[in-house]
């Protein structure tokens, strides 16, 4: 499942699909903010600029980390406790991502902040509640219409 491609640039591959629609399509809106400041990394944008992208990556992570605890309270998810408590850590982390990218813009900070929420959550405990709802509430999941 790669994240990145020859010329190093995120790309978004239908392998980080978690098998929910509504979530899925969040993820990908998020990827294509992570990419947004990627590029204007890569093209030593102004401050405000890139200060910018990372508003609207803030502001979308909130809202979409506000939906996927609502659908875990909804489900009763059994490890909702501890899953909410990542979200916590990741609204954290991108504070520190914005001080970093403000004092030394690097796409070694996005890299960082973006294989701690991806790999680690995403592809992880986000995947690990997906098969609780498909098994629990497969009409909510992919499993459907499989």
């Amino acid at each position: 499942m790669p994240i990145r491609e020859k010329e190093d640039t995120m790309k978004w591959d239908r392998s980080f699909e978690i098998g929910i629609e509504a979530i899925d399509n969040q993820h990908k809106k998020i990827f294509e903010h992570l990419l947004a400041i990627e590029n204007s990394v890569a093209k030593k944008d102004p401050w405000h600029i890139l200060h910018f992208f990372l508003t609207q990556l803030t502001e979308y992570m909130k809202f979409h980390l506000a939906v996927e605890e609502a659908l875990l309270e909804i489900v009763r998810y059994p490890d909702r406790e501890a899953h909410c408590a990542s979200h916590a850590r990741i609204i954290e982390q991108m504070a520190t991502l914005e001080d970093q990218l403000k004092n030394k813009p690097s796409g070694k900070n996005l890299v960082g902040f973006f294989e701690d929420w991806f790999v680690r959550h995403v592809l992880a405990s986000d995947r690990d509640y997906a098969a609780y709802v498909a098994k629990e509430f497969p009409a909510l999941s992919g499993a459907a219409s499989a």
